[in-house]
């Protein structure tokens, strides 16, 4: 999944970036506030780096040059150190007014360590709440702390000039396509499958869940047949060549070089390769992950979670910072074309930016069906759990009944070990 933190997850974006004129945002290099005590300066943690600081940079400029005597401070952070000075700044009362932070893994710690500022009644008063699905306001209790306005998301790619030299006629929309699919290239002979990261890590496990996220199995009610079946499946592909056995140990960015090559009929990766597929030599086509047997296209959602400071004496100001420079259409357009991060608001699929993107279309669409994850403090290992025992099964080193029993078990036990919690 996508953040701007590599010790998190490995899939990054892969976009230029754009240079920006000199700011009248204030920057800092330390992690507390570099502003003064001005009642219109909010300070805000980010660790984004490159073009998404560059987006960042630039709603806070709009933002201060629409509010007369507003300054924005920026503080740049480092990612993995954040999430314990967010929490030190609980106990001396001096939390940031705004923060960005990697919603997937950070929420829940976030949340119990009181960082978060309750956005409830905010979120509720919004005059465009509905333009949002579900999975954008993260909330505990009945209260929502955290909002998810941009994500990234994994689909389908697909190497036009193998599937018209082999004689498929439209790419799969489902699992079971797919597989036909994948039996026919291999029949022919000349070309390789499917190229997807299976490393044991959050990586594998990301591109495997919506095998059953679709059929409506998470995290937190991860049994069944259909569990299993799932690993029969990734058995199979493995067993018949579809997935080279290196699988096993690659993360997004290898099986997107390997499918760069043109020598795979079919990739599964993310949005932030969009940008790199245009230097590809092949005709390319991007469609949804495919849907399991009997249910529909889902996928978890990655990326940056927004919050206010529980402690800022400013969150009507910080709020309306939110609204007028993260929540609109234009801004939701503008880190699209910056960062190639996918708006969640709904009505953003219709400006010509992204309307007019067929390539990334699925994408948006994905974004509006995305799954929740589970709110446990021990998500990472929740995560890793089922990518290495998908990584074993790819590698050949477990069978599937293995595998998935191993997966059911450990999944369960890392649930618990992080407070038994899970939505």
């Amino acid at each position: 999944m996508h953040t701007s933190r590599a010790r998190r997850t490995g899939a990054l974006i892969i976009t230029a970036g754009l240079a920006f004129g000199l700011s009248a945002c204030a920057i800092s290099d330390g992690t507390g506030s570099a502003g003064t005590d001005d009642d219109k300066t909010l300070t805000f943690w980010s660790y984004y780096q490159g073009t998404q600081a560059d987006w960042l940079q630039a709603q806070a400029d709009e933002f201060e040059k629409n509010n007369p005597g507003v300054t924005v401070d920026i503080v740049e952070t480092v990612g993995d150190q954040q999430d314990q000075k967010l929490l030190a700044s609980v106990a001396t009362g001096d939390t940031p007014d705004l923060f960005i932070n990697n919603i997937v893994v950070d929420y829940p710690t976030l949340v119990a360590g009181g960082v978060t500022a309750d956005l409830t009644e905010y979120w509720n008063g919004f005059a465009d709440k509905d333009q949002f699905g579900e999975s954008a306001a993260w909330s505990t209790d009945d209260k929502v702390y955290n909002l998810l306005p941009f994500t990234n998301l994994i689909g389908l790619y697909y190497n036009q000039d193998i599937l018209s030299a082999v004689g498929i006629d439209t790419p799969p929309t489902t699992l079971d396509e797919l597989q036909a699919d994948l039996e026919i290239v291999k029949a022919d002979g000349q070309f390789q499958g499917i190229a997807l990261s299976g490393a044991p890590t959050v990586e594998g496990a990301w591109l495997f869940a919506p095998e059953l996220l679709g059929l409506g199995i998470d995290y937190c009610n991860f049994e069944g047949p259909e569990v299993e079946a799932a690993f029969d499946r990734a058995e199979t592909w493995a067993k018949a060549g579809y997935t080279p056995q290196a699988t096993a140990t690659w993360d997004q960015n290898d099986s997107w070089q390997q499918f760069a090559t043109g020598e795979y009929a079919f990739g599964i990766n993310g949005n932030w390769q969009l940008g790199n597929a245009e230097e590809a030599t092949f005709e390319y086509g991007t469609t949804q992950y495919p849907a399991p047997a009997g249910g529909t296209s889902v996928v978890y959602p990655g990326g940056e979670g927004f919050g206010i400071g529980a402690t800022s004496d400013k969150k009507d100001l910080a709020w309306k910072f939110l609204e007028e420079a993260v929540l609109t259409p234009e801004a939701g357009e503008s880190i699209f074309t910056i960062a190639g991060s996918i708006p969640v608001r709904a009505d953003v699929a219709e400006l010509p930016a992204i309307k007019e993107n067929v390539a990334v279309q699925p994408f948006v669409a994905a974004a509006q069906t995305s799954g929740s994850w589970p709110k446990n403090e021990n998500t990472a290992n929740i995560q890793k759990a089922l990518g290495e025992a998908v990584s074993s099964v790819l590698s050949g080193q477990s069978s599937a009944t293995d595998a998935s029993a191993a997966a059911i078990a450990d999944i369960k036990a890392a649930i618990e070990d992080g407070g038994g919690t899970c939505s």
